[in-house]
């Protein structure tokens, strides 16, 4: 997997999750709130990447995903 390829799982997550949210209006854009779920949704991108490669999720020693080259 390349880096154009994370690049845009990233970015179909979040159209999706922007376009579930414009619907719902759960979350008002740009709040606080708004980013912390974006970014936990880019964290499960990562997730579903690193099991499907290597079939392990590559933590640091806080438990923060590592994003890097798949």
């Amino acid at each position: 997997m390349n880096k154009g390829q994370v690049g845009y799982a990233e970015e179909r997550a979040k159209h999706l999750y922007h376009e579930w949210n414009d619907v719902t209006g759960v979350f008002a854009p740009g709040t606080s709130y708004f980013h912390e779920i974006e970014a936990c949704i880019i964290d499960a991108v990562h997730v579903g990447i690193q099991m499907a490669l290597h079939d392990k999720i590559n933590v640091d020693e806080d438990g923060q995903i590592i994003k890097g080259d798949y």
